[in-house]
């Protein structure tokens, strides 16, 4: 009797298809800074952080995709490529807008518990851009390029996967907290676990990763304007002291529950 072609990779395999990726870009990265202690410069970091982040994340697709083709799933399906409405898409500014406001809050009080290192801030310096192609680097590497292949690795790829076992809640904590670990960043692993349950939950319910994706990719691009634009110095408005002012927190809490209730009465009723 012919067994049935599996439609989609089991969990375990998928998580380790994705671990495989990101051990090798680990490596790499590990043996890059290595060569550059060895040659006495300061850091790999210094002046490459665009052209890394772009590599990198272009990179943590390849093994994936090519994982999927040899094992004929359908790429669309497996990597939740599916078309949405327009609506559902811009609505993904506004929840991006609101959980970055909702992170930076968690950020602050972590940073209380947890304080960072200055590694950490240096972290953040190298990706301050310089001229017009830092911003378009930059852009492409950590606000488009990563918001894509981290969607379609964690809420597409794995989180399919999870989801074929039928428990929905276990399938979006579980890739949060992947995609959590994956990141190695103690100081801000409760704000990635936070806004991957938001990101899993809206990947779920609309069955595409393009909303998560611009959720994604409009949280990243605002961070990215904080670090350029120090908004610390320059953006009285949004600030409490040194906390953010309660009634942006409203807001944002107000804009976030909207935008969510929407899209989940949108996909109940189509």
């Amino acid at each position: 009797m012919e067994l049935k072609k599996r439609e989609f990779p089991e969990p375990i395999e998928a998580l380790i298809v994705i671990l495989v990726s990101f051990g090798i870009i680990f490596a790499t990265a590990i043996i890059i800074t290595a060569v550059a202690l060895f040659l006495q410069k300061n850091s790999v970091m210094d002046g490459n952080t665009p052209l890394l982040f772009i590599i990198g994340g272009l990179f943590f697709l390849v093994i994936p995709v090519f994982y999927a083709r040899i094992r004929n799933y359908n790429i669309r399906r497996v990597f939740r490529l599916n078309p949405v409405p327009s609506i559902i898409l811009l609505l993904g500014i506004p929840i991006g807008m609101s959980l970055a406001i909702l992170t930076d809050v968690l950020d602050r009080i972590m940073r209380i518990i947890l304080p960072p290192p200055d590694m950490f801030t240096q972290y953040l310096e190298s990706m301050r851009a310089e001229t017009m192609t830092d911003w378009v680097l930059l852009i492409m590497g950590v606000v488009l390029i990563a918001a894509l292949s981290e969607e379609m690795l964690f809420r597409g790829f794995l989180q399919v996967s999870l989801e074929k076992k039928g428990d929905i809640n276990r399938a979006v904590i579980m890739t949060s907290l992947t995609w959590t670990l994956i990141h190695i960043n103690p100081y801000w692993a409760v704000q990635i676990f936070v806004t991957g349950i938001f990101l899993g939950f809206i990947a779920w319910r609309t069955g595409s990763i393009y909303p998560s994706m611009i959720v994604h990719g409009t949280n990243n691009l605002l961070s990215l304007l904080s670090i350029n634009f120090d908004f610390e110095n320059n953006v009285d408005w949004y600030f409490w002291g040194d906390f953010v002012s309660p009634f942006i927190v409203l807001l944002a809490l107000v804009i976030l529950i909207t935008s969510i209730r929407y899209l989940s009465i949108h996909y109940q009723t189509h």
